[in-house]
Order: C-alpha cells, then structure tokens, then sequence
C-alpha cells in the first residue's frame, strides 16, 4: 500500500514538473524579447523623445517585446559600458546602442555578440563591423546641406562661427567634418571661432552673448542644431538686432523663431535638417526582425528631410512647447501626456 502511494506521488510530482516545464515554454513564447536600450545621456529633450519614441515602439510591438529595459549612463563612457555589461548578465536578446563614444564601446559590444545577444546601433555608432546592424542617418550629409546653405546665403565669403554637440561624440564631428568638407572650398570664409555647446540651449546662449562682444560683426552662423540655433538667434533678439544667417534643426523652438523672425526681419532665412527621435524605433524593429530570423542589411539608412522656408509650415508645432521636436512618430495624445509629465 505504502508503495503504490509512493510510486503515484512520483507519477504526479512528474507530471507536474512537465505541466510546468511546458508552461514555462509556452509562457516564454508569448512573453516575447527582453530589450535593452543603452542611452548615454538624457541630457536633451531631444534624447527624452527618443527614449519615448523607443517606449512606443515596444508597446506597438507588445506581441513581440515582454520588457524594454532603459539604461542611462549620464554622459560617462564608463557607466555605459557597465550598463552593457549590466544588459548581457540579465541575457537579454537584444541591445539598441547611442554611443558616448565610437571607439570605446567596441569590446563590449564584442562581448554581447560573442554572447549571442542581437546588437544594434543608432544616432551616434560605434566603430566596428562586429555588429548585428547599424541604423544610419549621414551625418556628413546632413552637415553639409547645412554648410553649403549658409555657403550660398553669404555669397561664398564671411567670417562664420560654427556650434557643434558634444565632443568626442560621432554625430558631433561627422556634421562638422561634412560642413568643413564645404567651407574648405571656399577661402574667403572663415571659421573665427568653434563652440561645443553640448546641443543646449543654456550653453549655446551664453556662448553667443559672450562671442557677440568678441566678434560684433559676424556674417553668418554655422549650427548643428538641437537647441543651440534657437539660442544664438534669441541672443541676437535680446539686443535688437536681427541675427544673420543661421542653420538649424527640426526643434519646434527654433521652428518657431524662424517664422518670427521673418515677419520681424523680412528677408531672413534659414534651414533645418533633421535628425528623427524615432530612430530608436527603426533600431528595435531591425532587432525584431533579427531576432526572428529575418535577414537584416548590416546598414539601415534613414532619410532625412531638408526643412525650407517652402515646407517651415508643414512641420511647425504652434500649440506645443519649444522641445518638442518636429520629425516624430509619436502619436497626438502621447506627446501631451510626454509634456504633461
């Protein structure tokens, strides 16, 4: 008797553990990819977007992404690095990279692909081959769009002053090395001086207000964007003047001041190129498709729209604030509850 019902506890404790075993399969199954987004800096309202732009994507791809982790390094290559490395430990199926620095992050992405995690970077890369897929905006081209603009709006001479991101970054000095690659064509413009104001307006601001008392008699202002250019027009309003040419980016703050300015100032323009806050999402659905076994091209270019005074209404935002930026995915009512928050 003993031993039938020791026998049977052993037939049921086996059937359990292979109803649960299953269940964990299946559940895993339905639950989908663990993702991870390393972010080097939250520094920007433009990095913000992204990071919701990411969030949205994974909710959009509920039937495929269980969890979007988010890691924020605060600027440090060294905490961005552990951060990964934090990432490959939970085993996670998939890394989307924004480097703090091109050529530091490659061992530890080495590691995640020599651990069988998909790996994908965007907005600033990291150099190397050894990597799932890049998505790509052209830096360079973007720069020079911006460089041969302001080029033509000077009649090809000009003392300029040039406002990059932050330094060491990829974006930051593949923009001005695709504005330089214009500039050095033509030796009767001159950069005077060169700005890392880190895409901050507060930074950028006091930057201008300090160069206008070195340099009153500027011609034109070569800008990477963020929200540097709605810094250095405003500083240029404050002392009522009208600015000279300057380049810009899709922020909705500098988008705005464009079209005030040229009622105040008539003739004045600009231009704006984009870099979209949604290129986090294109990476998470390149990791998908990896993740399913679908073949992904090594480099995924976005295109990017080049904003003139033609097409300025198209992508004005009146009704939201100036860090909103304009190129975005986002739908209406996820924006106001971002800027709710």
């Amino acid at each position: 008797m003993i031993k039938r019902l020791f026998i049977g506890l052993i037939l049921i404790l086996a059937i359990t553990s292979l109803l649960v075993a299953g269940g964990q399969g299946g559940g895993a199954e339905k639950e989908g990819y663990v993702i991870g987004l390393s972010n080097f800096s939250l520094g920007n309202s433009w990095r913000v977007q992204m990071v919701e732009e990411a969030k949205y994507a994974a909710e959009q791809h509920a039937d495929l992404v269980a969890e979007l982790i988010v890691t924020e390094a605060e600027g440090s290559v060294e905490k961005q690095i552990s951060d990964i490395e934090d990432l490959i430990a939970k085993k996670v199926d998939a890394i989307l990279i924004t480097a703090a620095n091109p050529k530091a992050l490659v061992p530890v992405v080495d590691k995640a692909m020599n651990a069988g995690v998909v790996v994908v970077d965007f907005d600033n890369l990291v150099y190397t081959d050894n990597i799932t897929a890049h998505v790509i905006v052209d830096q360079k081209e973007f720069g020079r769009v911006q460089g041969e603009w302001l080029v033509k709006a000077l009649n090809g001479k000009g003392d300029i002053i040039a406002f990059n991101g932050i330094k060491g970054t990829a974006i930051s000095a593949e923009r001005f090395e695709g504005a330089k690659s214009v500039f050095d064509k033509y030796p009767n413009i001159k950069i005077v001086q060169e700005v890392y104001a880190e895409w901050d307006y507060a930074k950028a601001k006091r930057a201008m207000e300090n160069l206008l008392a070195a340099y009153p008699k500027i011609h034109g202002v070569w800008s990477q964007g963020g929200a540097m250019s709605e810094a250095v027009v405003e500083a240029y309003l404050e002392r009522n003047e009208c600015p000279p040419p300057v380049t810009g980016e899709d922020g909705n703050g500098f988008l705005k001041i464009w079209k005030e300015v040229q009622n105040t100032c008539p003739g004045w323009d600009s231009i704006a190129t984009s870099m979209p806050t949604w290129c986090s999402a294109k990476a998470m659905e390149v990791a998908l498709d990896a993740l399913q076994g679908k073949k992904v091209s090594k480099e995924v270019f976005i295109p990017i729209p080049t904003i003139t005074s033609k097409t300025l209404d198209n992508y004005v935002k009146p009704d939201l604030p100036d860090s909103f930026w304009c190129n975005s995915q986002l739908p209406e009512d996820r924006v106001k509850k971002m800027f709710e928050r």
